[in-house]
């Protein structure tokens, strides 16, 4: 069986600290393969056995211990990733140190099933030597179609840290993930419909179809934190029941997830709708017109009424009321509530013979006297009396006649 092609052969290792045989791991490795993840003097012990197809299993080694050496004083980067953008490929790594330079190698994957010392087929990777910054940039066609090994380490001055543990890169796998395109319309219904569709670039839309894309969806109200996910591989999503007149957003990402993959891409920006009155919001609308158009009648009606009740108390009119002006319908009646225009005056006569005029002022004084009686009873009676006038109309006729005599 040994005789066959070693690179037919894989190999499972089981190792454990010598102090706790109960904490063990089990890795598949290759021939000289590293181990990473261990303490610093520190002994652990461990066993092989090789496998030739799933169904051909060797047994496992005799149990070989060894002690590890001292912590270096550089640690190693760790989290090694690449990552590709259009046209090309960003390597980025974690480190806690500052001030330090790293460096980038990359080797072909299957050089390490061939055994042997591999560590002269590393090759530099470009713009990845010397760097002072986690990431380094290179161009994809560095690499043709194939699996790779990347591998990192920090330099301070003479010190260097070990190599950091080497991340297996497929090119088929390296693909970039753009945000998708979101559009959401608000449905009578009081609903919101979002629509999903991916980002179409040339590079990537033969990968879509053998790996399907799945969608992360985060909903909420304009105006609340609290948010609502959905992960799903539809690209049609209702979100029924809303609030009528509400403003409410969502945002996506693409996502790759199966055994191989474990992808996702940078959020879409938010996209925000205001939902529709819905049915409700139409009765109450209508209810309100109709409650509108039947109280105007009654709004002129009170208007009409406190116009004319101004008008009574602040613009009274001067006729009396029919209701009192019908006790008043005869003339002499009506006299009396009006003020006599002119003020009544007494008639003088200048005449010459004396002894005339002590009989006209005597009989001036009696009719006098006669006035202010015949006045005072007109006051009692309601009634006035115009026999004044007539007396002293007699007395110009006697006047008269005796100066013709």
């Amino acid at each position: 069986m040994w005789s066959l092609d070693s690179s037919s052969f894989t190999y499972s290792l089981e190792i454990w600290k010598n102090s706790s045989s109960g904490d063990r791991r089990t890795e598949t490795v290759y021939p000289r393969d590293k181990i990473y993840k261990l303490s610093p003097e520190t002994t652990y012990c461990l066993k092989v056995k090789a496998r030739l197809l799933p169904r051909k299993i060797g047994v496992f080694s005799p149990v070989y211990c060894i002690k590890t050496t001292v912590e270096n004083k550089l640690p190693p980067p760790e989290n090694i990733q690449v990552d590709a953008e259009n046209r090309i490929y960003v390597l980025k790594w974690d480190y806690a140190y500052e001030n330090v330079t790293f460096q980038a190698q990359w080797l072909h994957a299957y050089l390490k099933k061939i055994p042997g010392d591999n560590s002269d087929k590393w090759k530099q990777i470009p713009n990845c030597e010397n760097v002072r910054t986690t990431q380094c940039v290179f161009p994809k066609n560095t690499f043709r179609k194939g699996i790779y090994l990347i591998r990192v380490r920090a330099s301070d001055g003479n010190t260097t840290s070990v190599w950091s543990n080497e991340e297996k890169f497929d090119t088929q796998f390296q693909i970039t993930l753009l945000p998708p395109v979101i559009a959401m319309k608000s449905t009578n219904d009081v609903s919101l419909r979002v629509y999903i569709s991916a980002t179409e670039e040339p590079e990537n839309r033969a990968m879509n179809h053998p790996y399907p894309l799945t969608y992360e969806i985060v909903f909420w109200e304009n105006t609340s934190n609290a948010e609502r996910k959905i992960v799903d591989k539809r690209t049609d999503f209702t979100f029924p029941k809303l609030k009528p007149l509400t403003a409410y957003c969502v945002k996506a990402r693409a996502l790759i997830q199966d055994e191989k993959w474990n992808k996702s891409s940078v959020f879409s920006d938010t996209v925000c709708e205001k939902t529709k009155p819905g049915n409700t919001s139409k009765t109450w609308l209508i209810a309100g017109v109709c409650a509108a158009l039947l109280s105007i009648p009654v709004v002129v009606y009170v208007m009409k009424l406190l116009c004319r009740c101004i008008g009574y108390v602040f613009f009274p009119s001067s006729k009396p009321p029919s209701a009192i002006d019908e006790y008043f319908s005869e003339q002499p009646l009506r006299n009396l509530l009006l003020f006599t225009s002119e003020e009544q005056t007494e008639r003088c006569f200048i005449i010459e013979n004396t002894n005339t005029i002590i009989a006209i002022e005597e009989t001036h004084q009696t009719d006098g006297e006669h006035k202010k009686y015949n006045s005072q009873t007109s006051q009692d009676s309601g009634n006035y009396s115009n026999e004044d006038e007539s007396s002293e109309s007699k007395l110009s006729e006697e006047f008269v006649h005796q100066e013709t005599e």
